[in-house]
């Protein structure tokens, strides 16, 4: 595991101030890397001994803390908690997700084939956000694209490459419109990805390039 967030973005995911998809791919990265649990472990550290140093301005009436926690609105939204790791069949072959993701296993949608070697399916997170389950059987090339807005790409299994490298389970990648590329995976070593998408992809070589007429690019 070689690519992670920059410390700028754990910072703001201990602090709250990312929004629900880019805290949500961190979160999914962060339960498999060491690394950055160790950061984000010292940063809610920093952040507790702030708020314990932080002086009290006024006395906090706690009976008007209580009124006010019992007069809030019920929840209808269901809490999700996965107690145990959820599995995906695609291609014939079965994935372990992440705790994560798997609390949004029953939010996962029907597999598409792009001719039998990419498979993606979307993952209802929130309203508005694609977000995607994408699988690359071995050996398969993708054509040559970038992005009109953001891509965040965390491997779940395997791997794949590109013009900058070599990817491995765990690794987060963000790239953004200044990037081309063509991600490939080796033969024998299929590549399963969770992906998040701001805008579509935009083709940038061959036949491909005709999905950039319907809708301004393509969606996985």
């Amino acid at each position: 595991m070689s690519y992670h967030p920059k410390i700028e973005m754990l910072q703001a995911y201990v602090q709250g101030a990312l929004d629900e998809v880019d805290g949500f791919a961190l979160a999914t990265h962060i339960e498999s890397c060491p690394a950055c649990q160790r950061h984000v472990a010292q940063f809610e550290d920093q952040a507790g001994l702030e708020l314990e140093l932080a002086p009290i301005r006024e006395p906090i009436d706690l009976s008007d803390l209580f009124e006010q926690i019992v007069a809030l609105e019920p929840c209808d939204e269901p809490i999700r908690v996965a107690r145990k790791p959820r599995v995906v069949e695609v291609n014939g072959r079965r994935f372990t997700l992440p705790l994560t993701l798997s609390r949004f296993s029953d939010n996962i949608g029907e597999w598409r084939s792009y001719g039998g070697k990419v498979f993606s399916a979307p993952v209802e997170l929130v309203a508005g956000a694609r977000v995607n389950l994408l699988y690359i059987a071995a050996g398969v090339q993708i054509p040559q694209h970038t992005h009109k807005g953001m891509e965040s790409t965390l491997v779940l299994h395997g791997s794949f490459s590109d013009e900058d490298g070599e990817y491995y389970a765990g690794d987060y990648l963000l790239k953004d419109g200044t990037t081309k590329h063509s991600p490939f995976t080796k033969a024998g070593e299929d590549c399963l990805c969770l992906t998040f998408l701001t805008e579509p992809m935009l083709f940038t070589q061959g036949v491909a390039r005709i999905f950039n007429r319907f809708g301004k690019g393509l969606y996985p």
